[in-house]
Order: structure tokens, then sequence, then C-alpha cells
């Protein structure tokens, strides 16, 4: 997985060029209360780290 900083609007893949945005994974850790979140290109199908996270959670 290669580790990127989104610039601009961030919708264009490094990687193939395509300009259309996103999927978006969420990374889950049992034992974490941060989940990581992982850009997938559509086109080419690279896997990006942003260095994004987020809280999660538990529901009663």
């Amino acid at each position: 997985m290669q580790k990127i900083k989104p610039q601009g609007n961030g919708s264009v893949c490094p990687a193939c060029g395509y300009r259309d945005g996103f999927h978006v994974a969420i990374d889950r850790a049992d034992d974490s209360e941060r989940d990581r979140i992982h850009l997938i290109c559509p086109a080419c199908h690279q896997h990006f780290d942003p260095g994004w996270d987020i809280a999660v959670r538990k529901r009663p």
C-alpha cells in the first residue's frame, strides 16, 4: 500500500491518473478505538494510505 498526501480535491489517482475519485475501505482493528481509512482506485485498483483514521464508538 502506497502512502499519499491528498492535495487539492483529492480525487485524482496518483498511479494511473483516474480523475473520478476513489472507493473507500475501512481497516478495522479489533483491539483499537480507531480505524484506518484506505483509498482504492476503481480504475487500476491500487490501494493508498492517506494517513486518515476515524474514531470508533461502540454502541450499547
